[in-house]
């Protein structure tokens, strides 16, 4: 952290009257499940009695009380986050969990926060362009240890080996000892089942239901329970608060599920696309497909681009290529680096559209014969018309027992595309996108 962003933390810490300094911080690090992570931890300690606030990529909340950060949200305003602290430190707040993105940690914004406990999902290689090696971003990952209180410690993903001996190896560099607690899914629970409506699974002697889809989210509700077991929050609410836990708006959230099934996901890298879409592919009838709409967004993550493609393509049936605010860039060429990836993954390109007009026109004389296996299409237009057409085009391809995933804007609500005036933000959900396409299907 620089000198510089530890002043101007300080600065803005001592305008708001220093909160942090009465409160108690949980972070939440880590390449995917960051934010599901953080607000399953949130959950349970509300459900335990404590006065709670949480911060993450959905926004800060406290009770029932949400502070307004805008739309841009990371990384957060080190000038926003202490006057959050501060009015969530007088309604009561003790605990503060806390999503820490490598935004926000590459902006220094924690320089005065004192950490209770640190929490790691898992460290995979989730944006490209932020870093020159895995080396360079686990450490940037590590830095929130080096802010933890003495009798603070870490939670570790056994099961994500590699970062977990990157984690080891580093506490064991460190001058003072730090406690370590570690979790796994393959070695502490068995039994998993999911489900469209529900995961459910063993740990020691309880069975837990969870009220969300994808057994990644065992990982996930792990991390969580290891924080409050630290806490030494009663097992039985822990139990009791996953059944009533009601995911993340846009994070595996089921919109549609008879005949066919349709998921709004956010999945932002690699390693949570993957994830969402085995758990998707998982959900469907067997000989049905798995139709994705997925994109890469414009102006960072370029190398990714091609491994959206390819990692769409080795677990679907259909791809549909599509805007995922492309801004300043043009949508054409994301779509051709994404289209280069999916054909790398036995993808084959039937068909790019133009316009929504060519789009309509090609749905009104479409046979589902000619259609071959791992087909693509991509949707070009560079407006909010390139997504709508793409999730229509994934309703009107669903039989029974398919299962429809939307990929990368989860609860966004805007596009952001160039015009003659520069970047603007167009309204636009996914969830809106599918009602509208199943109402006129």
């Amino acid at each position: 952290m620089g000198f510089f962003s530890l002043i101007k933390s300080g600065f803005h810490a001592f305008l708001a009257g220093n909160p942090q300094n009465d409160l108690k911080f949980i972070g939440v690090t880590g390449s995917s499940g960051k934010s599901t992570t953080a607000a399953m931890i949130y959950h349970i300690l509300s459900k335990s009695g404590i006065k709670a606030g949480l911060i993450s990529s959905e926004g800060a909340i406290s009770g029932n009380i949400t502070f307004a950060l805008g739309i841009e949200i990371i990384p957060l305003q080190v000038s926003k986050l202490f006057p959050i602290l501060r009015k969530m430190r007088s309604q009561g707040v003790k605990w503060v969990v806390f999503e820490t993105s490598t935004a926000d940690l590459e902006s220094g914004i924690f320089g005065n926060i004192a950490f209770d406990t640190i929490v790691f999902t898992n460290i995979k290689k989730d944006h490209p362009d932020s870093s020159k090696s895995w080396e360079d971003y686990a450490n940037l990952k590590f830095q929130p240890v080096k802010l933890l209180k003495k009798e603070g410690a870490v939670i570790i993903n056994q099961d994500d080996i590699s970062s977990f001996a990157f984690i080891q190896n580093k506490l064991s560099t460190l001058k003072s000892k730090i406690n370590s607690i570690t979790y796994s899914k393959s070695l502490e629970t068995k039994n998993i089942i999911s489900d469209y409506k529900s995961t459910s699974f063993q740990y020691r002697n309880a069975l837990v239901n969870l009220n969300t889809i994808g057994d990644f989210n065992v990982d996930n509700w792990l991390a969580a329970i290891k924080t409050a077991e630290r806490f030494q929050i009663n097992a039985n609410i822990i139990t009791s608060a996953a059944k009533d836990f009601k995911g993340i708006e846009g994070r595996m959230q089921v919109i549609y599920n008879v005949p066919f099934l349709i998921i709004v996901d956010y999945a932002r890298n690699n390693d949570a696309l993957e994830k969402s879409l085995i758990s998707a592919s998982n959900l469907k009838s067997e000989d049905a497909k798995l139709i994705s709409i997925i994109g890469a967004p414009g102006e960072k993550e370029f190398e990714r681009r091609s491994a959206i493609g390819r990692i769409a393509s080795n677990y679907s049936d259909i791809v549909l290529v599509t805007a995922e605010d492309p801004r300043s860039e043009s949508l054409y060429d994301i779509n051709s680096k994404v289209i280069e990836g999916a054909e790398s993954g036995e993808g084959i390109l039937v068909k790019r559209f133009r316009s929504q007009v060519e789009y309509f026109n090609y749905k009104r004389t479409f046979t589902e014969l000619v259609l071959p296996t791992k087909a693509v299409f991509s949707f070009d237009e560079p407006n909010i018309n390139s997504r709508y057409c793409a999730i229509d085009f994934g309703v009107f391809l669903a039989s029974a027992g398919d299962v429809i995933i939307t990929e990368g804007k989860g609860q966004d609500k805007f596009q952001i595309f160039n015009t003659p005036n520069g970047l603007a933000e167009f309204a636009f959900t996914d969830q809106d996108a599918v009602r509208r396409a199943l109402s006129l299907r």
